[in-house]
């Protein structure tokens, strides 16, 4: 359980790491790819812009406007609008027929020397691209202008074509990503795992039992430390059981030898003890004799005594 929660929290890291390092790459490069999109449809309407310029120009001096170009230009699907406008403000030409005549009151639009771009939004509400390109019709007086509205939906095409891509690619990473994450928290837990397992064998008491880990790091240098470890158990053991046999045999002859230096000492003793019943019994009959010779002399005494009284008495009769 305990290696597979290792296993679980490598794999964890490595998978929320390389994610987030992934989400980041993707957000930088979507966001690089939208400004590369919209910065591409700018330029390709800026140069429509000033194509439409030169033809007009072109046409303006030569009496041949280029109505029919102008039409097919703005009926483009990302043209929102195309007029030609006057110094005056009034617009000379426009996609709407309507519009034909009317007078533009905004200075600013009717003041620029060079193209410029500009934000704005359409009657619908939609961001859209104008571009203003000064068309110098007439040598020495004010330019006309050229306004070409052009709309971001290709923009927000690329963008939808982009985060089609971006989730394709998240979901192709976090796979690839999974695998390589599965792979090397693998790489990680197993000789972790294998150095653990070894090491309950080991601590089971199975010295022989080696280690066999190869992977050039600590890991390897902590398996060769438990190998290590075993090899001086199994000296040590040796050297134990050794030092067991020999303690074992030096108690045997120290047994050996205490129970022949009892018995040599038993026989002595059951000698030494005759001896000393042999001298009890001379003893004990020496002391009959004495009592017997004691007695003897009491009765002899006894007998002088009766014999002393009767001659005595004798003495005395007479």
């Amino acid at each position: 359980m305990a290696r597979n929660k290792i296993f679980s929290k490598i794999f964890g890291l490595i998978m929320v790491t390389s994610l987030v390092a992934g989400m980041v790459f993707l957000l930088v490069t979507f966001q690089d790819s939208v400004r590369s999109a919209e910065k591409a449809i700018i330029q390709e309407n800026k140069l429509l812009a000033e194509t439409t310029a030169n033809m007009i120009v072109a046409g303006y001096l030569n009496s041949q406007w280029p109505f029919q170009t102008l039409k097919l230009i703005s009926d483009s699907e990302n043209i929102v609008f195309l007029w030609v406008v006057k110094p005056s403000g009034e617009i000379y030409f426009a996609d709407d027929p309507a519009l034909f005549g009317k007078v533009i009151r905004d200075d600013s639009f009717l003041s620029v020397d060079q193209p410029e771009v500009k934000d704005m939004l359409s009657e619908d509400g939609e961001k859209m691209k104008l571009f203003i390109h000064p068309l110098e019709m007439e040598p020495g007086e004010k330019p006309w202008m050229l306004y070409l509205g052009a709309s971001l939906k290709p923009r927000e095409a690329a963008v939808r074509r982009i985060i089609t891509i971006d989730i394709i690619a998240v979901v192709s990473n976090a796979f690839l990503i999974g695998l390589i994450s599965f792979y090397f928290s693998r790489r990680i837990t197993r000789p972790l795992q294998r150095l653990g397992e070894g090491a309950e064998i080991i601590g089971r008491g199975d010295l022989k039992h080696r280690i066999n880990i190869k992977t050039g790091d600590e890991i390897e240098e902590l398996a060769r430390s438990f190998n290590k470890m075993a090899d001086d158990l199994k000296k040590s053991r040796a050297d134990l059981e050794e030092s067991k046999d020999v303690l074992e045999i030096k108690v045997k002859a120290r047994t050996r030898e205490l129970q022949e230096l009892n018995k040599n000492l038993e026989e002595k003793v059951c000698e030494r003890t005759k001896e000393l019943q042999d001298r009890l019994d001379e003893l004990e009959r020496s002391h009959r004799l004495m009592i017997n010779r004691e007695l003897k002399m009491i009765e002899l005494k006894k007998e002088l005594k009766e014999k002393e009284k009767e001659s005595s008495n004798s003495k005395t009769k007479i």
